[in-house]
C-alpha cells in the first residue's frame, strides 16, 4: 500500500514537473491592439518597422480592435478610422523570434513581406486564420529550422511562397499540403538533406521549384509525377550522388521547360529519362551520358564525359559538350534537327568521321580540339553551316579546292593555329575576303619569328604534306621530298635550316618577279624612245 501511494506520488510529481517545464517553454503573448504607432498606410500598401520580439519567451498576438459607431437611429453602422492594412503589409527592420499570431485575422492582406525578420518558429496554426486571401508570402533570410506538417493550413489562394535564405534542415511528407493554388516554391539556400518522397503531391498547379544550394544527395522516382504543369526545376550546387530515372518524368505528354542539375560535384552518371526543352548539367563530374526521352537543348560542359548516347536524338536542336574528355562522337552523326554544336575544349577528340548527316547544322565548335585537318568530308553534310571556329588547333593549310564548301560561311575563326604562310595568303585572299566572311585575328607578338597576314599569324615553311596546287615550281622543288621527311623526324636546326630556306626561296621568288616587271618596263621604255627617234627624224618644221 505504502509502495502503491508513492508511485501515484511520484507520477503526479512527474506531471507537474512536465507541466511546469512545458510552460517555461511556452512563450507569453503579447498583444498588439493597434498598428498606428508602427505602421504607415499608403494606398494599397502598409510598411511597418519597429516591432521588437527578440527574445525565445514572447510571442506577439496581434488583436487589432476596430471601432464601430451606430447611427443615430439605430439602422445601421459606420467603422471609425479604417486605416487597416490592405493590399500589401511589409515589414522593415523588425523581429519577431516566433510567427505572430493572428496577424491575419482582421486584416484583408494578399501579400505578407517578411524578409530578414528573425523568424526561428512557426506553428501549424499560424495561418488558420484570416489568410484566405493571401497570394504572396515573403519568408526569406530568416532563421527557420524545420517546417512541420501542414505549416501553411488554412492559406489556400497561395501562390507565391519564398522560403529560401534559411536554415531549414527537414520537411514533413504535408507540409505544403492546402496550397492547390501554389504555382512558385523557392527552398534556395537552405540546408536540406532529403526530399519525401511525395512532398509536392498536393500542388496541383505547381510550376517553378527551386532548391538550388542545398544539401541534397538524392532524387527519388516520380518525385513531381502528380504536377502536371510544373515548369521549370532548379537544383543546381547540392551534392547529388543519384538521380533516378524517372525522377522528373510526368506523364507522357507533359513537357519540362528546364531542368538545372549544375554544380554537383559528386554526379558522375546521368541516366534520365526526360521529357524537357532545357537540360543544364555543367561542372559536375559526369564521365557517363544516358538520356532517353525527348530534349531540345542540353548543356554538359565542364565534365569528364567520355561516352555519350542520346537514343532518341530526334527533336536535339543545341549541344553544349565544351571542356569535356570526349574522344569520338560517333552518336551524333545523324541527327536531324541539331543547329548548334560546341565541343570546344576536347584536346583529344578525333577528326569528325565521315557520313556525318546534320542538315540543320548553323554553328560548329571545334576550338582547341587537337584538329590537324579540316574534316572536309564531315562538312559537306552540313549545307546550313554559317559559323565555323577551328581556332587553337594544329591546322597548317587548306586545300583550295574545298574553298567553294566554306563560301557559304558568314563567321570562319581560324587564329591561333600552325599555319603556312603560303596557305594562309590563298585562303585570306581568295576566301575569307572576297566573302566578307568574319574573322577574328591573333594578338600580336612582337617576338614572334613569322609574319601576320591580315592579322593572322603565320610561318613560312615548306609543305609537310603533299604540296597544294598554286604554289610555284620554286616553292615545291626543295633538296628535301616529303617522303624523306616522313621517313626521319628533322631535327630542330634542320627545322630551321628549312624555314629560313622557306623564306629566302619566298622572297627571292618574289625578287624574280621585281625583276621581271622591269625587265619589261625596260623594253616598253625601249620601244618608246625608237618610236619617238623615227618621227622626229620624219618631221620637217617650217617657220
Amino acid at each position: 500500500m505504502y509502495v502503491r501511494n508513492c508511485l501515484e506520488v511520484w507520477s503526479l510529481v512527474s506531471v507537474l514537473v512536465a507541466l511546469v517545464a512545458s510552460a517555461e517553454i511556452t512563450p507569453d503573448l503579447i498583444r498588439v491592439e493597434s498598428l498606428a504607432d508602427h505602421c504607415l498606410v499608403q494606398a494599397e500598401q502598409t510598411r511597418c518597422s519597429g516591432f521588437n520580439f527578440d527574445r525565445e519567451d514572447e510571442r506577439a498576438s496581434f488583436d487589432l480592435q476596430t471601432e464601430v459607431r451606430i447611427t443615430p437611429d439605430g439602422s445601421t453602422y459606420e467603422v471609425v478610422g479604417d486605416d487597416q492594412p490592405t493590399g500589401a503589409l511589409i515589414f522593415e527592420n523588425c523581429t519577431f523570434v516566433h510567427f505572430p499570431e493572428r496577424l491575419l485575422y482582421s486584416l484583408e492582406v494578399t501579400e505578407l513581406d517578411m524578409r530578414s525578420c528573425g523568424i526561428r518558429h512557426m506553428r501549424w496554426d499560424s495561418f488558420a486564420l484570416g489568410a484566405e486571401k493571401l497570394v504572396i508570402l515573403l519568408l526569406s533570410d530568416n532563421l527557420l529550422e524545420e517546417l512541420n506538417d501542414k505549416s501553411f493550413f488554412g492559406a489556400g489562394n497561395l501562390q507565391f511562397l519564398f522560403l529560401n535564405q534559411n536554415r531549414i534542415r527537414s520537411l514533413d511528407t504535408d507540409t505544403f499540403d492546402g496550397l492547390q493554388s501554389l504555382q512558385y516554391l523557392n527552398l534556395i539556400e537552405n540546408q536540406l538533406e532529403e526530399l519525401p518522397p511525395r512532398i509536392f503531391d498536393d500542388l496541383k498547379s505547381l510550376q517553378t521549384v527551386l532548391l538550388a544550394q542545398n544539401l541534397l544527395t538524392t532524387v527519388a522516382g516520380d518525385l513531381f509525377a502528380y504536377n502536371p504543369r510544373i515548369h521549370s526545376v532548379s537544383l543546381h550546387t547540392n551534392r547529388l550522388e543519384d538521380l533516378q530515372e524517372y525522377a522528373f518524368r510526368v506523364g507522357q505528354e507533359h513537357r519540362l521547360h528546364s531542368l538545372d542539375l549544375s554544380h554537383n560535384p559528386r554526379l558522375t552518371v546521368l541516366l534520365l529519362n526526360l521529357n524537357a526543352s532545357r537540360l543544364s548539367v555543367r561542372n559536375c563530374s559526369l564521365d557517363r551520358v544516358n538520356l532517353y526521352g525527348s530534349v531540345t537543348e542540353v548543356d554538359l560542359s565542364d565534365n569528364r564525359v567520355r561516352e555519350l548516347y542520346f537514343p532518341a536524338s530526334e527533336t536535339l536542336e543545341y549541344l553544349v559538350l565544351r571542356n569535356n574528355s570526349l574522344v569520338q562522337m560517333a552518336s551524333l552523326t545523324r541527327v536531324p534537327r541539331l543547329r548548334h554544336l560546341d565541343v570546344a575544349d576536347n584536346p583529344q577528340l578525333a577528326p569528325l568521321p565521315e557520313g556525318w548527316q546534320t542538315p540543320e547544322l548553323e554553328l560548329l565548335d571545334l576550338r582547341s580540339t587537337g584538329q590537324q585537318e579540316l574534316p572536309l568530308a564531315a562538312l559537306q553534310g552540313m549545307p546550313q553551316l554559317r559559323k565555323l571556329d577551328i581556332s587553337g588547333n594544329n591546322l597548317t593549310d587548306i586545300d583550295p579546292t574545298a574553298f567553294p564548301l566554306l563560301s557559304q560561311l558568314t563567321h570562319f575563326y581560324l587564329h591561333a593555329n600552325n599555319w603556312n604562310c603560303f596557305s594562309l595568303r590563298t585562303i585570306m585572299d581568295m576566301l575569307i575576303r572576297p566573302n566578307g566572311i568574319t574573322y577574328t585575328v591573333d594578338a600580336v607578338d612582337p617576338d614572334f619569328p613569322g609574319e601576320y597576314i591580315h592579322g593572322i599569324a603565320c610561318m613560312y615553311r615548306q609543305p609537310e604534306r603533299e604540296p597544294l596546287g598554286g604554289y610555284s615550281s620554286t616553292e615545291t622543288e626543295s633538296g628535301y621530298s616529303a617522303s624523306v621527311e616522313r621517313e626521319s623526324e628533322p631535327s630542330e636546326a634542320e627545322k630551321l635550316r628549312k624555314e629560313l630556306q622557306a623564306v629566302v626561296q619566298y622572297f627571292e621568288a618574289k625578287f624574280d618577279k621585281i625583276m621581271e616587271a622591269l625587265e619589261q618596263l625596260n623594253d616598253r621604255m625601249s620601244s618608246i624612245e625608237r618610236l619617238n627617234h623615227t618621227i622626229w627624224n620624219t618631221v620637217t618644221l617650217s617657220v
